[in-house]
Order: C-alpha cells, then sequence, then structure tokens
C-alpha cells in the first residue's frame, strides 16, 4: 500500500515542473519572430522577381523580338562600349533581317544611287525654271 500512497504524490510534482519550465515569450522575442518571417516572406518576394527576369531575359536571348528591339540593343551595347550607337543599330538592324529583306534593301539602295543625280538634276532644272519666270514676271 506504500506505493500506492507515493504513486499519487509524484504524478503531481512532475507535473509541476512541466508548467514550470514552458517559456513565456517576451515582447523582443516575439518582435524578432515577426522580423524573421517578415525577411524570409521579402527574400522570398525577390527570389521570385530574380527568376522572372531571368525567365525573361532567356526568353528574349532566344527571340531577339525583332529587327526593332536587335538594333536598340546593339547601339544600347556600343554606347556603354564608347562606340558609335547609331552604327551599331543600323549592323543589329541589318543582321536581324532576313535574307530576302537584306536583298531588298541592297536593291532599294542601288536603285536610289542610281536614281539620286537624276533627282538633283530634276531638281536644278526645276529651280532654275522658277528662278526664270520669277525674274521675268517680277
Amino acid at each position: 500500500m506504500t506505493t500506492a500512497a507515493t504513486a499519487p504524490a509524484t504524478a503531481p510534482t512532475t507535473a509541476a515542473p512541466a508548467a514550470a519550465s514552458q517559456h513565456v515569450p517576451t515582447n523582443g522575442e516575439r518582435l524578432q519572430r515577426i522580423a524573421v518571417a517578415l525577411i524570409d516572406r521579402l527574400a522570398a518576394a525577390a527570389v521570385d522577381k530574380v527568376d522572372e527576369l531571368a525567365d525573361r531575359l532567356q526568353d528574349f536571348a532566344q527571340n531577339p523580338g525583332g529587327i526593332g528591339m536587335t538594333a536598340m540593343v546593339q547601339a544600347g551595347l556600343a554606347k556603354m562600349q564608347g562606340k558609335n550607337p547609331v552604327w551599331a543599330a543600323i549592323k543589329g538592324a541589318v543582321s536581324a533581317m532576313s535574307t530576302t529583306t537584306k536583298i531588298l534593301l541592297g536593291l532599294l539602295l542601288i536603285l536610289v544611287a542610281v536614281l539620286s543625280p537624276v533627282a538633283i538634276l530634276v531638281l536644278a532644272i526645276v529651280l532654275i525654271i522658277a528662278g526664270i519666270v520669277g525674274a521675268v514676271s517680277g
């Protein structure tokens, strides 16, 4: 019977230290937990944004986005390297063109080179005639 009498006496003593060992967090500890949670969320958001940017850059590298975008990127790179951005933009635009477009552009430039002296000659004749008409009527 002595064992039965001692058993209830030891049960409350083991429960009392368990209740006493519970730690009540202070305001500083609570603030620290909130700060850690906030930093974790901000870091996760930053990682998501960096992943989105990396995906966009990868998409751009695989599909540059056309002649204008390629020209703009090449001009920006040339400007950062201290080179002429206009010439780099022209080179970038031509490099992004298809072969057919490059051939048509070449033919257009040849046509302009052939016809520009004719256009200048016609302009000079028109100006001479306008000057003569102005002198006679005026």
